[in-house]
């Protein structure tokens, strides 16, 4: 029960960014705590402070309980 515990506290806040092109999902990056999205671009920045620059997608959705960020290629 213990190791659940810290397993899901763990768990709750990142979110998996994917990129939709047509009918699939490609995973893109992993642990995303934060997104912004600017004039021309979409940042994503992970709990490592790793940053994700997009000029060629656009936000389509979040699933804030899955943990999913789903971006669309424009391109």
């Amino acid at each position: 029960m213990y190791l659940l515990y810290i397993f899901l506290v763990e768990n709750v806040c990142e979110s998996i960014a994917y990129i939709r092109e047509g009918n699939s999902e490609k995973l893109y990056a992993r642990d995303i705590a934060t997104l912004v999205i600017e004039e021309n671009k979409i940042v994503l920045i992970d709990i490592a402070g790793n940053t994700y620059t997009l000029t060629d997608a656009v936000l389509e959705y979040v699933d804030f309980v899955g943990h999913r960020i789903i971006l669309r290629k424009t391109d």
